[in-house]
């Protein structure tokens, strides 16, 4: 810690950012884990806790599951949180990662005392060498996300300008709002961002409702429906580490400075040179991602399967041991014969009904 005057200076806490919204398909972990790449291209020293048990996040910053310490043990107050970081390929950022286990945490945290504030507890011994935290919320409003909502010092939900999500925005915010009321009183920065826009009638309307309900609340920044959006999730990547000049990325970006603006505990407002060093580090980045793929990636003929990928035989070989080609065939014929024995005996109950 830093010493002014003769005496020890208070650390800074880190600023915690979850990104929640409980309907899918709406940019939530596309948008947490573009958000944590470019904090860290920022400077900042940043964690993102994947919380869903999808495990989406982890796998898009380069990291393969299944993961043995990381957010089930800390969500449940199991392991510390220091025990639960993992290194990332990005400077400044590490990662505390999903697993299959997150799917049972809301049950087991609705079984312990003040359940709603046990990651909240967890996130108390953040050492001083964290300045920012992107949460990753499952897309359901469930005791995980109401962990996550309650220990959040700012709170972003993504929204597509759709019927369907417009419906979902009006529900999720009956829901952080209820949080807020019931458990984080001081949680006053609540943010929309608008994902997937596009130029159309339909979408610039329902845009311009959304803002005209929720002022201020939107984001000035739209992410544009791009397909390098897709490509860089099939290649698991940020797509700011992979395009880092594409329309989305660069949105990516300007989010990430905007929450850096207002954050006032950081240390002000951002200036250009910032956001000028973290253009140039996410350039680096995409330069060192050039051409990879990933490790689930279907081959392409005559191409080698990467580390990962299990080819249909060996798959099967895998599961039923060497002998795995008796095995199916048996298996086939166990099948044909209970399909044979079955039409007999659908044929002999039409033909002499029960009286």
């Amino acid at each position: 810690m830093a010493e002014e005057n003769g005496e020890v200076a208070k650390a800074t806490k880190p600023t915690i950012i979850t990104v929640f919204n409980q309907k899918g398909g709406v940019g939530k972990t596309t948008t947490s884990v573009n958000l944590a790449v470019c904090l860290a291209a920022l400077g900042k020293r940043t964690v993102l806790v994947d919380l869903d048990s999808q495990s989406n996040a982890t796998t898009n910053v380069g990291v393969t599951p299944p993961i043995s310490t990381g957010a089930y043990q800390l969500v449940t107050g199991k392991v510390p949180f220091e025990d639960c970081l993992r290194k990332t390929p990005f400077e400044n950022l590490r990662l505390v990662g999903g697993s299959d286990e997150l799917a049972w945490a809301d049950i087991e945290l609705a079984l312990q005392p003040e359940c709603q504030a046990v990651l909240t507890r967890a996130l108390e011994k953040i050492p001083d060498t964290v300045d920012v935290v992107v949460i990753d919320c499952p897309p359901a409003p469930g005791v995980v996300s109401v962990n996550a909502l309650v220990a959040a010092d700012m709170v972003v939900m993504p929204v597509m300008p759709s019927p369907h999500a417009l419906d979902g925005l009006h529900k999720a915010w009956w829901n952080v709002n209820r949080v807020r009321s019931s458990y984080n009183h001081d949680l006053h920065s609540i943010y929309i961002l608008l994902t997937m826009t596009e130029e159309s009638e339909l979408t610039n309307r329902l845009s311009e409702d959304i803002i005209a309900e929720f002022g201020h609340r939107v984001m000035p920044v739209l992410v544009p429906r791009d397909n390098v959006v897709i490509e860089a999730a099939a290649r698991d990547l940020p797509v700011v580490s992979m395009a880092p000049q594409s329309p989305p990325a660069r949105a990516y970006l300007r989010l990430a400075e905007l929450l850096l603006n207002r954050a006032s505990h950081m240390g002000g407002e951002a200036t250009g040179t910032n956001r000028d060093l973290g253009a140039e580090k996410l350039a680096v980045w995409a330069a060192e991602n050039e051409g990879r793929r990933s490790n689930l990636a279907i081959p392409e003929p005559g191409e080698m399967p990467d580390p990962g990928w299990t080819e249909a035989p060996e798959l099967a070989e895998a599961a039923l041991g060497r002998d795995a080609g008796w095995k199916i065939g048996a298996g086939i014929g166990l099948v044909l014969l209970g399909a044979v024995l079955g039409f007999a005996a659908a044929s002999a109950w039409f033909a002499f009904p029960p009286t």
